[in-house]
């Protein structure tokens, strides 16, 4: 046996003494991952060829708690940068189990994509010096694939300081989440609704489902979180991306902010705040918020977003993505005259954000942190919505957040809601018409005249559908690949994580109306 290992065994003897009295914080160093299984099941842009470093773990150490009540709690929640060429990862709450005279780690986690937003969510197992991965689901559309492996793993500096902290502090963020139930018990408790429907299964395959929920008075009703191989060890700590819901969480909570803040920032000049931008004349940024700004290619939807966005996500730094996005289209149009969705236009308003935040705050000020983590924080979501993708510490803004389920449970209630910290913190005005709450304020015709984009929130009109005799708007927030977050009257909501390219819901908020009427 090497050193290391009667090292490592005899300290995993010590913790297993502690573990029956107290919590204690320990570093994991994790290194020299080797591959035992690599199956590609998809590969749309061939990022993986015969390369299988795709499915190494990086190298990467962290700060865990072994706490005194079972759970394995990672000092640092959220994406972690790292040296991998191709990954960087998050490590999500697991449990210990302790079998004779050692304990066993199973810690949910995930690989997440660099500069982008595939997520492939798998679990750790570690036991004495060895650890064993397996990632057998993803929520990602172009690259799909089944790993397993191992790597080397040391525990070292156990100590107690701080331990009780992030103990204390994972019960306050559990007791905060809505009270949840599997989403079978929903018809037990509303009867007339079928827990099946919210599958969408004669429309998203079940292969391509990572997650779905209803949030129904206040109840988080939640389904499980199949994979290919084992049972995902808790659903409930399994990371999501957001993909575009970034648009809405971070452009468009960002600007509602600086608004209260700072009223008529709307509408400050794109070409006052980044000077790459120089030609853009009258945009402001309301129109790279509602991406209106009358620079475009085509205004077929999405055909000039599936003509740039590689080349935006390509580029390496935050100086050539902000001359390329500001250098894309020519104008053609008056601003705020025409919708075209275009992910350049919320990268510059992150930029811009970014900008004006600093000039007021001074340069290491950062708008996401200062303004839109401590709303987080105020409705209780998770440490993982507080660490964007970032390129030169610039949050993309137009993907690449990353959360939980009981966060999007959490923030959807507090959107359809009209939760009182939102209302106190954001522009009341802004805020409305995002959710639909202005009839005179819309916002741009959207590919349909039943699709309306306002503030980076989506509206429908399901008013025809539902055979109503008024207009009935319905906002959400929608994400690449299939994800959708609903927002419904009185704070309930329904959303979905797929992968499979299916964007609806219309046969769900049917059902919902054929419950109890929405109109």
């Amino acid at each position: 046996m090497s050193t290391k290992s009667i090292f490592f065994s005899a300290l995993i003897l010590s913790l297993v003494a502690v573990q029956t009295s107290a919590n204690t914080l320990v570093r994991l160093e994790v290194s020299a991952s080797a591959v035992v299984q690599f199956d590609i099941i998809r590969d749309d842009f061939n990022l993986a060829g015969d390369d299988e470093r795709l499915a190494k773990l990086p190298n990467f150490s962290a700060d865990i708690v072994i706490s005194a009540n079972g759970a394995v709690i990672p000092e640092i929640r959220g994406l972690r940068v790292t040296n991998s060429l191709h990954w960087d990862l998050i490590i999500e709450v697991g449990r210990w189990y302790k079998t004779d005279a050692k304990i066993s780690l199973v810690i949910p986690f995930a690989l997440v994509e660099k500069g982008g937003n595939c997520t492939h969510q798998g679990m750790l197992a570690i036991e004495n010096n060895t650890l064993a991965y397996q990632i057998s689901t993803e929520t990602c559309q172009y690259f799909k694939f089944n790993a397993q492996g191992s790597a080397t793993v040391a525990l070292m500096n156990a100590r107690s300081e701080g331990a009780d902290n992030l103990v204390n502090n994972l019960f306050s963020e559990l007791s905060n989440r809505l009270p949840e139930k599997p989403i079978s018990a929903l018809q037990t408790d509303h009867p007339g609704l079928t827990s099946d429907v919210f599958a969408q299964a004669d429309f998203v395959k079940l292969t391509n489902m990572s997650i779905y929920g209803l949030v129904k008075e206040g109840v988080h009703y939640v389904s499980g979180c199949a994979t290919r191989a084992v049972a995902y060890p808790d659903c409930g700590n399994m990371p999501l991306p957001s993909y575009s819901l970034a648009k809405s969480m971070i452009g468009g909570i960002g600007l509602m902010r600086l608004e209260k803040l700072y009223p008529g920032t709307q509408h400050r000049l794109v070409k006052d705040l980044i000077p790459a931008c120089s030609d853009w004349g009258n945009v402001t940024l309301s129109n790279l918020l509602n991406t209106n700004t009358g620079r475009y290619l085509s205004a077929v939807p999405h055909r000039d977003e599936d003509r740039h966005i590689g080349e935006l996500l390509a580029k390496l730094t935050a100086e050539s993505k902000t001359k390329l996005a500001c250098n894309l289209y020519k104008a053609k149009a008056d601003p705020g005259e025409k919708w075209v969705y275009h992910t350049s236009d919320t990268w510059l308003l992150g930029v811009a954000m970014q900008t004006l935040w600093q000039q007021k705050k001074g340069p290491t000020a950062d708008f996401y942190t200062d303004l839109i983590s401590p709303l987080w924080h105020d409705l209780g979501l998770s440490p993982v919505i507080s660490s964007p993708h970032r390129q030169d510490g610039q949050p993309l803004t137009g993907l690449g957040m990353s959360f939980l389920r009981s966060d999007i449970a959490l923030f959807a209630q507090a959107m359809a809601s009209g939760h009182a910290s939102l209302y106190e913190a954001l522009d009341t005005g802004m805020l409305d018409a995002a959710m639909q709450r202005n009839p005179s304020d819309r916002g741009g015709v959207a590919g349909s005249p039943k699709l309306r984009y306002k503030n980076g929130f989506w509206g429908w009109d399901a008013g025809g559908y539902l055979n109503c005799e008024q207009p009935k708007w319905i906002p959400s927030m929608s994400g690449y690949g299939g994800i959708a977050v609903v927002f419904l009257d009185d704070g309930d909501s329904y959303y979905y994580f797929s992968d499979g390219g299916v964007h609806r819901f219309a046969e769900i908020i049917k059902h919902l109306h054929n419950h109890k009427k929405l109109c």
